[in-house]
């Protein structure tokens, strides 16, 4: 499969970065699915405490992976995915302006430079198809997730009390958003 140029310009990356940023493929299937098995193995940084869905899934779900409604995205060092975003803009008329968010970083490959440059190209997705806000939650305890948002311009809005029940028990999670425009007028209803 060729890659797919969507107009946007590369990512710029620093001597250290030794990935690629692109839109998922059918062939990422299992490579992300031993990724994604590591991160939920660690049961505290994801919503999932199990794996449910197989390669086979993963494969159709990664033959359509920009669109204007959603993304999918995956850092990969050669053959192996080392990160994954999703961002899928809100279904009903009233929220389409504003896209969710989800990510996952390899374990061994924190802090290098994979949630920046996942993120960035996130933000060019949204922007080319007119997102105006971005939204995610992330863990109390998550601090290097929270502080790369954080940097990213996402600011928190607000925290649902126990929102996740997972093996390890109740977890809180800080609902944060990031405009792309400018922050409109708010009506309190």
């Amino acid at each position: 499969m060729e890659a797919v140029d969507y107009g946007l310009p590369e990512p710029e990356r620093g001597p250290r970065a030794a990935f690629v940023i692109r839109a998922s493929r059918p062939g990422d299937a299992r490579s992300f699915l031993e990724m994604w098995e590591q991160v939920v193995a660690e049961r505290v940084y994801v919503r999932s405490d199990v794996v449910r869905q197989s390669a086979r899934y993963y494969r159709r779900r990664f033959r359509d992976s920009w669109t204007e409604d959603h993304a999918s995205l995956v850092a990969v060092d050669g053959d192996r995915v080392i990160g994954h975003l999703e961002v899928s803009r809100e279904e009903g008329p009233i929220t389409r302006h504003v896209a969710s968010i989800g990510m996952a970083v390899a374990p061994d490959r924190r802090h290098q430079g994979v949630g920046s440059e996942l993120m960035a190209e996130c933000i060019r997705w949204a922007e080319s198809v007119g997102v105006e806000k971005l939204a995610l939650t992330v863990y109390p305890h998550n601090h290097p997730a929270w502080a790369l948002y954080a940097k990213f311009g996402f600011v928190e809005e607000g925290r649902l009390a126990g929102h996740s029940h997972k093996a390890a028990g109740y977890f809180d999670e800080i609902v944060m958003g990031k405009w792309l425009v400018e922050r409109p007028s708010l009506q309190d209803g």
